[in-house]
């Protein structure tokens, strides 16, 4: 009894503790913080990925670009030579035969354009285009003049974007334009770049897998770690709890003994009262319209709170509670304050220890035990369903208990006789709907009170007439007709 009334207790008081809470909870908030630390590493390598995927293409554009501008530098030195010198329309003919060379060794060729910006020759030359085509020229942003005047830039013309090196004429009135066109270098740019994105991508795939795996394995035995002594802290912890209720346990017992001990015939009553409140309770939580008021927890409190049930009879005096005849209406009133003396108790220590379910039933029992369904109980003549459960469920108990036991002003009473006596009592003294379940079990009741106390001895039936008021010894007078 004790062992199992510990175990109840620590679960009752234990439910809402600290090693208690949804694992499913846990299990995802690990799972976010997992992926997060995959996913942060795994965006960065992205970006920097991209990043190194831009810089090399300009890397491979600036280095195709000072290709050709070094391709273009022998004929910018051809021209720079004096063949060139006076007026550009003047010395057409003699401009021809000098560009002539240097044109040849270039995919775009020579311009030569005047002050307006026109094209006045164009080597080599190519009949399909004018040579009064006008040109925008756009200076190199980071270049500046090189020796001899020479500029690189980008030059505008009819066929798109052309790589320029402009030497201005030694005339003054207009340029020479060394060019190439630009789309050659865009191609090129393209056809080195094109693997760099699936380059990139499978280095993104292989990384990614590689730290996850990384991730996960060291995480994993982080958790590991973490799980381990989650599982010692939450063992040591449930033994703890459950060493201090089983303490509680014992240390309830002791109080409920220190009232129950001071009659010699009451035996084992406390773990009879403790045993028959938690069959009727469980046999309840099975009825219908019970089912919703009797839970799991209902039926482990019930179990230890019943002990507490007369611990206000500490209160009560010798002369009182062991007299073995009948009590004077002033004993009899003094005998039921029992009641008040036991709820008072407990109600100070809830005061002090703060509320709890384990309390509270306590409490309610002390208090309630003996009010009665009709209302004629004390101390509040409480009737109907305004008793509190647990209080009707050990009034049917206490009372059995007390029909079924000898006790120091009556002899034990057959079970039979026990249990036709409860059930006329069903609708004054007893919830009519739990006694309608207590019959369903009363076998047990009588199995119960075997177990504890050994099969009483009971009188023959003419010597004694008791009511289930008279039983409890505290609320009738003792009706008592002895045979010869």
């Amino acid at each position: 009894m004790h062992t199992g009334g510990a175990v109840a207790l620590g679960e009752a008081y234990g439910a809402n503790s600290v090693f208690s809470g949804p694992a499913g909870g846990k299990l995802t908030t690990r799972a976010k913080r997992t992926c997060l630390m995959v996913l942060i590493p795994i965006g960065c390598m992205a970006v920097g990925l991209w990043m190194q995927h831009h810089n090399a293409a300009r890397a491979i554009r600036q280095a195709l670009e000072e290709k050709l501008w070094d391709r273009m530098a022998p004929a910018v030195s051809m021209l720079e030579e004096p063949a060139l010198s006076g007026s550009q329309r003047a010395l057409l003919s003699e401009a021809a035969e000098a560009l002539a060379e240097p044109a040849q060794r270039l995919p775009g060729g020579v311009l030569l354009v005047d002050g307006q910006s026109r094209v006045v020759a164009r080597f080599p030359a190519d009949n399909g285009r004018s040579t009064d085509q006008g040109v925008i020229w756009h200076p190199h942003p980071v270049e500046g003049a090189g020796d001899g005047g020479a500029t690189r830039g980008f030059l505008e013309l009819a066929d798109g974007m052309h790589y320029a090196i402009r030497l201005p004429d030694s005339g003054g009135e207009g340029s020479i334009f060394v060019h190439h066109p630009a789309v050659g270098i865009e191609r090129d740019v393209a056809a080195l770049t094109r693997s760099l994105p699936a380059i990139s991508a499978m280095t993104l795939v292989w990384c990614s897998a590689m730290l996850t795996i990384a991730v996960f394995l060291v995480l994993g035995k982080a958790h590991e770690r973490d799980e381990s002594q989650r599982v010692r802290s939450t063992a040591d912890t449930l033994r703890q709890a459950k060493s201090l209720a089983r303490t509680q346990d014992a240390v309830i017992f002791g109080l409920a003994k220190l009232a129950d001990s001071r009659d010699s015939d009451t035996g084992d009553h406390l773990d009879r009262i403790s045993a028959y409140s938690t069959l009727l309770a469980i046999t309840a939580r099975q009825h219908s319209r019970l089912s919703g008021a009797i839970d799991s927890g209902f039926v482990r409190l019930i179990g230890i709170s019943s002990a507490l049930h007369d611990i206000g009879k500490v209160g009560i005096e010798d002369d009182i509670l062991l007299k073995p005849g009948p009590l004077t209406p002033a004993e009899r009133g003094r005998m039921q304050e029992h009641s008040v003396i036991g709820g008072e108790c407990l109600r100070s220590i809830e005061q002090r220890l703060g509320s709890s379910n384990f309390l509270q039933m306590a409490r309610e029992i002390a208090f309630a035990h003996h009010e009665r369904w009709d209302g004629g109980g004390y101390p509040s003549g409480l009737s109907g369903e305004a008793i509190p459960l647990a209080a009707r469920i050990v009034a049917i108990a206490d009372v059995y208990d007390a029909l079924a036991s000898k006790r120091v002003y009556k002899q034990a009473f057959e079970h039979q006789r026990c249990v036709e006596i409860i059930r006329e009592a069903a609708g004054t003294q007893f919830d009519p709907e739990l006694v309608e379940i207590w019959l369903t079990v009363e076998s047990k009741f009588r199995d119960i009170a075997r177990q504890f106390a050994g099969r009483p001895e009971a009188p023959a039936a003419h010597e004694f007439t008791l009511t289930p008021s008279d039983a409890a010894r505290d609320e009738e007078p003792l009706a008592v007709t002895r045979g010869s």
